[in-house]
């Protein structure tokens, strides 16, 4: 996959440590803007992410993210900045180191 990515420290709310690693997930989507009745309104990208490390202990991993479009807002990946990951439900949430 010729993507561009950025590293990331991810929270999961579930044990992750049934999901592949070094492989990418696809239908992920990060949300910026707000569920109301199990609606979402704003905008919404797919993201793709790659686990590339368990951290023992936890339910924390480190991995690769990346938008699947150009058009998406590759300018708030910055080291710091977080998002949570969403499929169907918060599933994570991911701090840009």
């Amino acid at each position: 996959m010729d993507k561009r990515f950025i590293k990331a420290h991810i929270s999961w709310k579930k044990d992750p440590s049934k999901f592949p690693v070094n492989e990418w997930m696809r239908d992920i989507v990060v949300h910026y803007g707000e569920i109301k009745d199990k609606i979402l309104y704003g905008d919404t990208w797919t993201v793709l992410v790659r686990i590339t490390r368990h951290i023992e202990g936890t339910w924390d991993t480190y991995a690769d993210v990346a938008f699947i479009v150009d058009e998406a807002p590759w300018e708030l990946l910055e080291t710091g900045y977080r998002f949570n990951l969403w499929a169907g439900k918060d599933i994570a949430i991911v701090t840009i180191i």
